[in-house]
């Protein structure tokens, strides 16, 4: 990721984010698309709706749609709007917003470890310092594959 350029790097969770409000801002294609999940039994019953004044919530609103991808791109499919979710189907792109997935995932939980009662500044340096330490392991993660990927 740290190789991209930043359009490229902001394209996954833009993309996602459209996506969500495909399926949740029209009605018919939400009561369709939840009628689908229904049908095709699957553990999720809807895509969760994304806002910008809950920017945490995004990491859930990724997760959802990671977990779902296969139920859109079958929706999708089934009534022929298949462009709507192309990029679930390449690898690449996949890749990239696994990794954004896992990141927002991991802020979301630094940030429920910060909140809640009984939490001192100690307990709150603990959690940051060890978050710092995953984005600079994951950091090091992301220069050594984009190094071998430039070969």
């Amino acid at each position: 990721m740290f190789c991209l350029p930043v359009g490229k790097f902001l394209a996954p969770p833009l993309a996602v984010v459209k996506l969500v409000n495909t399926i949740r801002s029209r009605g018919l294609t939400h009561r369709q698309f939840r009628d689908f999940l229904q049908s095709v039994q699957s553990e999720y019953s809807d895509v969760l709706y994304y806002t910008k004044v809950r920017w945490l919530s995004a990491g859930c609103v990724f997760e959802r749609v990671w977990q779902l991808k296969d139920d859109i791109v079958s929706f999708f499919h089934e009534k022929q709007c298949s462009a709507e979710c192309e990029m679930l189907e390449d690898t690449e792109w996949l890749s990239d917003f696994a990794f954004f997935t896992d990141l927002f995932c991991h802020m979301n939980n630094l940030n429920v470890k910060m909140q809640g009662k009984n939490q001192f500044i100690d307990d709150i340096w603990v959690h940051l310092k060890a978050f710092k330490l995953k984005l600079n392991l994951f950091a090091g993660q992301l220069r050594s594959t984009c190094l071998i990927s430039r070969g």
